[in-house]
């Protein structure tokens, strides 16, 4: 348990033992006393003020990456293992921004996207480029496999198969793969599987990576990946627009849900993916992240916060933040259904996209 008032506890005990002392001087001392005592309490009081400065208000958040080594708009990363021209062009653009903002972020990796023939070097490679520009690599199943409609059993192969080439690189380069990322957030249909899913974790030397601001970037991606196609400017500018704002009201909703759980603010774990908005958007986020009091840290440092402790009770076929899978925990509703939504026209446009495509 946290004690609500800080140091102010400690503060007031010493207070009162001061006080105590001068009590008992005054008695044996007359107006000598009165005097010194004065000067003490005095004392006392300026000390006390000036070791009740305000905590620093400098918030943290660890920057996450789904769906490496691309993410295509208008698919699912099970469905599209995307162009090599443009994941190249999309990962440099990532890691080199990710990397000019001190941003040490954890791309989480789809392996089944490598196995493109006459590709596969070229696309180990985009993984490479994370690893030297100073970032880290998860595991996020082979396919994107959802655990909600996957047998468990195929499920934990889905993850060793997603291991190979990223525990690999991770090896040669001095590093150890030890986050693994849900696809869809979705933890488990039973309470049964989640706990025995996380025992195979534990054993393959896992731990979960949850995430406090989720952003469906994916939606904002698809129209921006229509835009693009058809050369539409002012539908391109719209949504890149639309999508900054969005996040910023997601923060502003995440924010308010750590200080009524926490009474402070957490450290973030931030879900983007690996796609066109985000290496058109990313420098412009992290700046506005920056300006909004936040520095970047590890998922590491982010998970190291005692908040991060906090049981995640929630089983059903929803995915959404562990910041309200955690209202459990303190006897409150996962009200997941308040959760801040895009503009009503990018999940309109998201939808046609993704029917339209799933036809041909």
């Amino acid at each position: 348990m946290y004690c609500a008032r800080g140091c102010n506890c400690v503060l007031a005990a010493q207070k009162d033992g001061i006080l105590n002392q001068a009590r008992s001087f005054l008695a044996t001392c007359g107006i000598l006393a009165i005097c010194c005592a004065a000067l003490l309490v005095a004392h006392t009081g300026s000390a006390a003020a000036g070791n009740l400065k305000p905590e620093s208000n400098s918030k943290a958040v660890a920057i996450t990456v789904d769906d490496l080594p691309g993410a295509v708009p208008g698919r699912g990363s099970w469905q599209a293992v995307g162009e090599l021209k443009d994941l190249q062009r999309i990962n440099q653009a990532i890691t080199g921004i990710l990397k000019s903002h001190h941003a040490p972020a954890i791309g989480f990796v789809n392996e089944w996207k490598l196995q493109v023939s006459g590709e596969r070097d070229a696309r180990v490679e985009l993984l490479q480029w994370w690893l030297d520009a100073g970032l880290t690599l998860g595991n996020h199943t082979y396919t994107h496999a959802s655990l909600q409609t996957t047998p468990l059993d195929q499920y934990e192969d889905e993850t060793i198969r997603g291991e190979v080439v990223t525990r690999a690189l991770m090896k040669a380069a001095g590093q150890e793969e030890k986050y693994f990322r849900h696809p869809f957030l979705m933890t488990g249909p039973t309470q049964e599987v989640k706990v025995a899913f996380e025992a195979f974790l534990k054993e393959r030397g896992y731990r979960v990576a949850p995430v406090t601001v989720d952003n469906d970037d994916w939606r904002f991606n698809d129209v921006l990946g229509a835009a693009l196609e058809r050369q539409d400017k002012q539908l391109a500018e719209k949504t890149r627009a639309a999508y900054l704002a969005y996040v910023d009201s997601a923060f502003d909703y995440y924010e308010g849900v750590s200080r009524s759980l926490f009474h402070r603010e957490i450290p973030q774990v931030f879900l983007i993916h690996d796609s066109e908005l985000t290496a058109e958007c990313l420098d412009e986020l992290l700046t506005r992240l920056e300006r909004r009091g936040y520095r970047f840290i590890s998922l590491d440092q982010a998970l190291a916060d005692p908040a991060y402790a906090t049981r995640d009770l929630f089983i059903g076929p929803e995915g959404f933040s562990w910041l309200i899978r955690w209202k459990l925990a303190f006897g409150q509703e996962a009200d997941w259904q308040n959760e801040p939504d895009p503009p009503e026209w990018i999940v309109k446009m998201s939808s046609d996209i993704r029917r339209a495509k799933q036809k041909h």
